[in-house]
This record gives structure tokens, C-alpha cells and sequence, in this order.
């Protein structure tokens, strides 16, 4: 910013400017201050008549007000305007010195005019009024001490007195306007907070809601899918048992252990999600062993699949709860079954580099933009949402895998690239490693 944008700034911050004023509240204002020095006119008639001067001295200080008057009345620039009705109010106020003899008590209707020339809220009418007064004490001072209370003393240097009352009170004024500007941006400031607090809460009002109707809906769906098989698999059994040969009745009893396994799975990531806001911060875990371990079951509930690579240095330890871990592995290893390509193996890689400890899940599949892989980590969202999708799911996995790790004080990284879709956890590493393999392996 310039030296001359910088002064022009300070200035209007600690100047009243006449142009910040609406059309509006500067119309009703002028009219205002036209108004009151249009019953000056009369007031002027009238004393000048019964005054010393001739009737026809009177009318001519009438009409230089009148003039001035007819020209804040006309259709000018705005500070032309309110000048003119600025000099006009003075000037009723040099009239009125006059007519009584320099009068002091006649000499307040210079602080009254003042404080009505505020209105316009403009520093230049400010400025005019003290140049007013000094120039008018001092110039008709010297030719007429008594007509401006001027009895003893040098004519301009009273002025500067006068002058300067002026310029006290115009300060003061100038004060009070900054202060009432001040309060005023503090209350639109916070007007402004809360109409933003108001849009915010509607906004998690509507997205509230639509998580409701999303789940209610989702959650009717891929409940009713497990528990038709379940009921289908229990009433063939129930009937029909001593029609099947014992593979049919095994197959019948592991598609209902698979279906309770997935109803399972869908309740335990509700419950996780709703409940995943605390963290146990000396809590330490094996990553290697759990990523084994749950490998090996993943490889146990699909035995038609090629089974899981585990790729993860050995005594890698992150700052996380044991079961948190797993679950998180867990959820990545099946989203990686389930939407890789057929016959491939997910892989788990982990170790630790410069941001700590790091473990990762990657899956030949379809690539997909950084924006829609990002979407899969909000609840609800599904690659293929469609009502023909080939996997069933609340599409809640992803979303637990994010909130555990960044309650846990982590990050979630995606990329997809050339065909491969790669979910990386960055974790706190834990710097000793424990005493036991138990104490390694506990939460």
C-alpha cells in the first residue's frame, strides 16, 4: 500500500466522510438542516427590523442567507449542497452577533450550528466552519470590534480563540462519530457471526438429515439382503433337511455363518463410528503382527480368494489402540477384496519414515480421480452407488478407517494410479519398543 493510500485510509477511518452516507439518510438529514435555516429567515426580518439598522440592511442580510439557502436546495453536488448550508447556518450566526451588539450569550448559536452541521457526518463542513469563524471574527473585528464582542485586545488573535472553541467542538464530535462507528462495526461484525452461526447450523441441520434418510435407507437395504438368506438357508434346514445330503446342508449353514459375519461387520462400523471420539495416547501396537494376523483371517473368510502379501517391517510400532488397528486393516483388506480386480492380491506394506509410522493397503483395480477417491472416506459414499451396483455395503467402511486413525492423531492418504488404488494411514510412531511381545501386541 502507498504512503497516499495509507494516509487516505487512515483518514477515513478517523474522518467522517460525507460520502459514506446513503442517498437516503443524507436526503432527510439535509432537509433537516435546510429546514432549521429556513426559519432563520423570518427570525432575521423580524430583529433586523426592530434593530437599529434600516429595514432595508435587514432584508439584505436576509437575502444573502435566502441565497445560500436556494443553493443547498438546488440540484448540486452533495458537499456543495451541505457547504451551502453549512455557510448559510453561519453566517445566521454572524447575523445574530450583529444585530446584538457581540452579545456572548447570542455567540453559543456558533455551537449550535456546529452541532447540526454534524449530520452530514463530513469533515470538510468541519473544516469550513473554523475557517468561518476565524476568518469572520478576524476580519470584521478589525473594522468593527463591537459587532463580533471583540472589546479589547487584537482582533485576530481573539479569532484564534473563537476559532479554536470551534475546532474543540468539532473534535469532540469528530470523537463521538468514531466511537459510534466502532460500536456500530462491532455489532455488524456480529450480526455478520451469527447470521454465519445460523447458516452453519442449517447446513448441519440439512446434512443431518440427509445422513438420516441415507442410513435409514441403506441400512434397511443391506440388512434385509442377510437376513432374506439367513431366513431362506433356516427354512430350507427347517423343512427340507432330510432331503439334502450333508455338502447341501453345509453349504446352507456357512452361507448363514457368512451372512451373520456380514451383518456383524455392518453393526460393529455404525458402532465405530458413532462412538470413535477418544483415544487411549499410551496406547502402542505391533503394526506387523496385527497386519498378519489380520491378513490370515481375511484369507480364512474368502478362502476362494489368493489371500493377502504382507510387506511390513518388523517391530514397526504406531501410537494406536490394538483393536483400532485392526479394524482399520481390517476394513481396508475387505474394501480391497471386494472391489479389486478378480483374482488379485491386496497387499500390506508399512514402516516408518520422516513423518512417523506408516502402513498401507493397495489393490489392482480401476483408477479413479483423487476427487472421487477422496468421497469414499465420507459416510454413505460408494463407488458405484447405483441401484445395478455389483457390491452390497453401507459404504460406512472407509469413513470408520478415517475417523479411527485421526482420532488417533493420523492421516489418510489416497492415490490411484495405473490401475492400482493405494490407501496409505500415517500414524504416530512409538520411539522405544516394548519389553514383551505381549506388552508389544496390548493396547
Amino acid at each position: 500500500m502507498s504512503p497516499r493510500e495509507q494516509l487516505r485510509s487512515a483518514r477515513a477511518a478517523w474522518l467522517p466522510q460525507g460520502r459514506a452516507l446513503s442517498e437516503r439518510d443524507f436526503a432527510w438529514r439535509h432537509r433537516v438542516v435546510c429546514l432549521i435555516l429556513a426559519l432563520h429567515l423570518p427570525v432575521l426580518l423580524v430583529v433586523g427590523t426592530f434593530s437599529d439598522d434600516p429595514l432595508l440592511h435587514g432584508l439584505g442580510k436576509a437575502g444573502a442567507v435566502l441565497a445560500l439557502l436556494l443553493l443547498a436546495l438546488a440540484p448540486v453536488h452533495r458537499r456543495v449542497a451541505s457547504l451551502a448550508a453549512t455557510f448559510g447556518l453561519l453566517l445566521c450566526s454572524a447575523l445574530l452577533a450583529h444585530l446584538f451588539d457581540g452579545s456572548t450569550e447570542v455567540h453559543f448559536h456558533y455551537f449550535v450550528a456546529v452541532a447540526l452541521i454534524a449530520l452530514y457526518q463530513d469533515w470538510v463542513t468541519y473544516v469550513a466552519a473554523v475557517a468561518f469563524v476565524g476568518l469572520q471574527h478576524g476580519l470584521v473585528g478589525t473594522f468593527d470590534a463591537g459587532a463580533v464582542g471583540l472589546e479589547d485586545g487584537p482582533p485576530w488573535r481573539l479569532a484564534l480563540v473563537h476559532a479554536g472553541f470551534i475546532l474543540a467542538e468539532s473534535s469532540v464530535l469528530v470523537l463521538f462519530w468514531h466511537a459510534n462507528e466502532q460500536a456500530r462495526d462491532g455489532q455488524e461484525q456480529l450480526q455478520v457471526a451469527l447470521w454465519e452461526g445460523q447458516r452453519s447450523v442449517r447446513a448441519r441441520l440439512e446434512e443431518t438429515d440427509r445422513i438420516r434418510n441415507d442410513l435409514i435407507g441403506t441400512v434397511s437395504h443391506e440388512f434385509r439382503t442377510p437376513l432374506t438368506g439367513i431366513r431362506a438357508a433356516a427354512l430350507t434346514l427347517l423343512k427340507r433337511s432330510d432331503r439334502l445330503d450333508r455338502t447341501a446342508r453345509e453349504t446352507l449353514l456357512h452361507g448363514m455363518l457368512d451372512q451373520q459375519e456380514r451383518l456383524s461387520r455392518l453393526l460393529e462400523n455404525m458402532l465405530t463410528a458413532s462412538q470413535a471420539t477418544t483415544a487411549d495416547p499410551t496406547a502402542v501396537t505391533d503394526v506387523h503382527a496385527v497386519a498378519a494376523e489380520v491378513a490370515m483371517l481375511a484369507g480364512a473368510a474368502r478362502p476362494e480368494t489368493p489371500g493377502v502379501s504382507v510387506i511390513v517391517e518388523p517391530g514397526t510400532l504406531a501410537r494406536i489402540d490394538r483393536q483400532a488397528l485392526h479394524q482399520v486393516l481390517a476394513n481396508l483388506i475387505d474394501n480391497a477384496q471386494v472391489h479389486g480386480a478378480p483374482h488379485s492380491t491386496p497387499l500390506v506394506t508399512g514402516g516408518r519414515d520422516s513423518r512417523g509410522t506408516w502402513v498401507a493397503v493397495s489393490n489392482d483395480g480401476s483408477t479413479m480421480d483423487q476427487a472421487s477417491a477422496r468421497r469414499l472416506f465420507e459416510p454413505f459414499a460408494q463407488a458405484d452407488s447405483g441401484p445395478t451396483r455389483l457390491h452390497e455395503g453401507l459404504g460406512m467402511g472407509l469413513y470408520v478407517v478415517r475417523r479411527l486413525v485421526e482420532v488417533h492423531g493420523g492421516e489418510v492418504d489416497v492415490r490411484s494410479e495405473d490401475g492400482w488404488v493405494t490407501v496409505e494411514v500415517h500414524l504416530q510412531s512409538a520411539d522405544a519398543v516394548a519389553d514383551s511381545p505381549s506388552e508389544a501386541l496390548a493396547s
